[in-house]
């Protein structure tokens, strides 16, 4: 992981990720005079960072198409490939420009005429629209790429919910938009809670808390991203808390049992001490002022906020951050990609896939798996193969590392 500069002195990376509130003053500061911080990756060229504001917290980001530049071990490394954003698509849902990402989801913050009744979807965007939209999971693996959270560069520090917020909130950008608001208005990311910044954290979630209203005839919604910690049984139906802070936000039977079939991989794991389950709630106050659950999106992710798609991708993502290797989890944001794997390592000449063979003997997967086998071939693409069936995760043989990132 690198280290930065700003306002005079050079920090590691990953202090400025845990602790942003230690160092809100100095980077306030630095985006003022010289307008950036610098990456020292590559110690004769150092890049210019982004200095993004969000709440009232500070977060680096890479500068823009400067990605490429920085060096494969380093978090602000980014290349156009499955994993990114609509590019230049200016109908796309999920647009990224030098400002932050300008969402258009399918999921409405105002309600008009809002009932009592939550109903499981909430409206759709008005009609005449040219851009289409995009679903919350849609947004939630979006915010999780552009964050490079999908991605891991060989640290031995632990990626704790400090540096996701970070990261996510650095990808996201200040003067980001969801359905043409601010973003900031919108979208809380919870933040990890630190006793010497309760207050300050307390204060800052009741401003945004204070938002969401419901007068009768219009509800206004949004939207918050943090970790699930637990879906419980209330006197009137379900609610869910996110770990980071003690809050019930309130929802029905019908909604969570429709989470649990949507998201089974994610639901399944919720309280494994190996996996983390994320989720983006669509929330909104009804009319006697509780929080109420309408809509959400729930994401299965290792114990480093990886993202994976089963229990079995968490093992081996898990495998991969504790022998510090480096190496990328592709999400497939896009269409393109003929043989997107379920990791790359990184730290290997060439690049080698890894694929979780997991769903043996259906035969959509197996002709799938064939496909691809074919094509990594052809191209000459080095692989490792783990069928779950056949071997243990310990048993899996990984090319030696030939460089540390």
């Amino acid at each position: 992981m690198p280290n930065v500069s700003f306002d005079g002195s050079t920090f590691a990376l990953s202090d400025i990720q845990e602790n942003p509130a230690r160092f809100a003053r100095r980077l306030e500061r630095a985006k003022i005079n010289p307008g950036h911080a610098l990456c020292h990756c590559r110690p004769d060229s150092p890049r210019k960072l982004v200095i993004r504001r969000y709440g009232s917290l500070y977060h680096l980001a890479g500068w823009p198409d400067d990605g490429p530049h920085h060096t494969d071990g380093c978090d602000f490394r980014k290349t156009h490939d499955a994993s990114s954003t609509a590019g230049n698509d200016g109908r796309a849902a999920i647009l990224e420009g030098p400002n932050g990402m300008n969402v258009r989801l399918d999921a409405s913050l105002v309600q008009r005429e809002a009932t009592s009744s939550p109903g499981p979807r909430a409206a759709g965007s008005p009609g005449g629209m040219s851009r289409r939209t995009a679903s919350l999971l849609a947004f939630l693996q979006a915010l999780w790429a552009n964050g490079r959270l999908n991605a891991w560069r060989g640290s031995s520090m632990a990626r704790g919910w400090g540096a996701v917020n970070a990261m996510l909130l650095g990808g996201l950008g200040e003067n980001a938009l969801i359905n043409g608001a601010r973003a900031q208005d919108s979208l809380h990311v919870m933040r990890r809670y630190e006793e010497s910044e309760r207050d300050a954290i307390n204060a800052e979630f009741d401003v945004f808390l204070n938002g969401i209203h419901n007068d009768g005839k219009v509800s206004r919604r949004a939207l918050i991203l943090g970790e699930i910690g637990e879906v419980a049984d209330t006197q009137y139906g379900k609610s869910i808390t996110l770990r980071q802070r003690r809050q019930r936000y309130f929802t029905t039977p019908t909604l969570i049992a429709a989470a649990a079939k949507k998201y089974g991989h994610a639901w399944r794991a919720i309280g494994e001490a190996s996996a983390r389950v994320v989720a983006l709630i669509l929330i909104e106050r009804t009319p006697k002022g509780h929080l109420r659950v309408v809509d959400l999106a729930a994401m299965l992710c290792s114990a480093a906020f990886l993202p994976c798609d089963s229990m079995h991708e968490v093992a081996m993502a898990n495998r991969l951050v504790a022998e510090r290797r480096t190496f990328d989890k592709p999400m497939r944001l896009s269409d393109g990609d003929t043989m997107l794997p379920d990791f790359v390592l990184l730290d290997t000449t060439p690049a080698t896939h890894i694929e979780v063979y997991g769903m043996n003997g259906m035969a959509s997967y197996e002709h799938r798996k064939l496909e691809k086998q074919m094509l990594r071939e052809v191209s000459g693409v080095p692989v490792v193969e783990w069928d779950t069936d056949r071997e243990r995760l310990e048993e899996v043989r990984l090319p030696a590392a030939q460089r540390n990132t």
